[in-house]
């Protein structure tokens, strides 16, 4: 098997090799690219004419880039309704995709349109009240994202530093209106209300044990449930391929709601009560932006094996806008402090 693969591999290079030196004149990379953004400005331009056309002018279209934690730029369409303070953002990223492999333009109208209606249903409340603080501040939770990766979105709002992340704000809608729709803080908002960051922060604080308590289980009972949820039928705790020491040594961090979860390390309880039971510090995980791994430390596990494991998961399984850090966390149980452990 092994001198199959080497085989196989050293094929691949084989040809790949021969196409660089023989099709290099006639793909260019950087043509393509040229290509494809000229054919997005065609359909961004086309799409807004058509959207205008179809709504009428008692509504604006605009076209928007949106960047997203990380520095993910998502493109989108604003449409905003005449006497509206609301204006949905219809991304359209996917929609050209398809355009692009030849679905009908029509249809993708139709796609825009009733995203637009879905969102326009969900949000049909009165904004006025984000003008004031004082009905703003209950509803104030934080997040956590990566430092580094966001300076770019960083400049525009408020921020507490916290080891190589950065504690960021938003403000989440009354889920009858709104489902989990969340409003992201800025600066601009902090002028309008007259505060400090610090005065964002204690408020976000004292509401993320009320409106998202923390949720820490064994790894094995979230991979239950994980796997009883896909398949739709009861998985029982011992049908689960993970050995004993692994289950009862590995803990999944959140919160009740699963969103933006990582940041329970902030304010866990039960994270401090697991240390006290187990009587061991704890290696930290950042699975995601929504939960993190903990990993009692019994002082043999090569610390090096831990970051490696973080960046394949990473670079394999999460999505680029959802990653929370390469690093590795320490969680000390007798300081009660968390540091970058490597």
């Amino acid at each position: 098997m092994e001198k199959i693969s080497f085989s196989l591999s050293f094929c691949f290079v084989c040809l790949v090799e021969y196409m660089a030196m023989h099709v290099s004149k006639k793909f260019c990379p950087e043509r393509k690219e040229r290509e494809d953004k000229m054919i997005f400005e065609q359909f961004k331009t086309k799409v807004c004419s058509a959207l205008k056309e179809v709504m009428g002018e008692e509504y604006e279209i605009a076209y928007k880039e949106v960047t997203k934690n990380n520095g993910v730029v998502l493109r989108g369409i604003i449409i905003a309704k005449e006497g509206s303070n609301v204006s949905p953002t219809i991304y359209i990223d996917e929609l050209y995709d398809d355009y692009k492999e030849g679905r009908a333009f029509g249809d993708i109208i139709y796609d825009i349109l009733c995203a637009y209606q879905r969102s326009a249903k969900e949000i049909q409340m009165d904004m006025n009240f984000f003008t004031q603080y004082a009905q703003v501040k209950k509803r104030v939770l934080y997040k956590l994202i990566h430092l580094e990766s966001n300076r770019k979105l960083l400049e525009d709002i408020p921020y507490v530093k916290w080891n190589d992340l950065a504690i960021v704000f938003y403000y989440a809608m009354e889920e009858e209106y709104c489902g989990k729709a969340t409003i992201l803080i800025r600066n601009s908002h902090l002028k309008m209300w007259g505060i400090d960051v610090d005065t964002l922060y204690q408020d976000a604080k004292a509401n993320m044990t009320k409106l998202l308590p923390e949720e820490l289980l064994p790894i094995k009972k979230i991979i239950q449930e994980f796997l009883s949820k896909n398949l739709q039928q009861e998985i029982e705790e011992d049908e689960i391929g993970l050995s004993e020491s692994t289950s009862t040594m590995m803990y999944v961090l959140s919160n009740r709601d699963r969103i933006f979860g990582a940041a329970s390390i902030l304010y866990s309880e039960a994270m401090k009560e697991l240390t006290k039971k187990l009587n061991k510090n704890l290696i930290i995980l950042p699975s995601s932006v929504h939960e993190v791994i903990l990993v009692p430390d019994n002082g043999t596990t090569e610390k090096s094996l831990f970051k490696d494991m973080v960046k394949e998961v990473n670079d394999t399984q999460v999505e680029p806008e959802e990653i929370l850090s390469y690093s590795v966390y320490y969680y000390d149980r007798i300081t009660e402090k968390i540091k970058i452990l490597a």
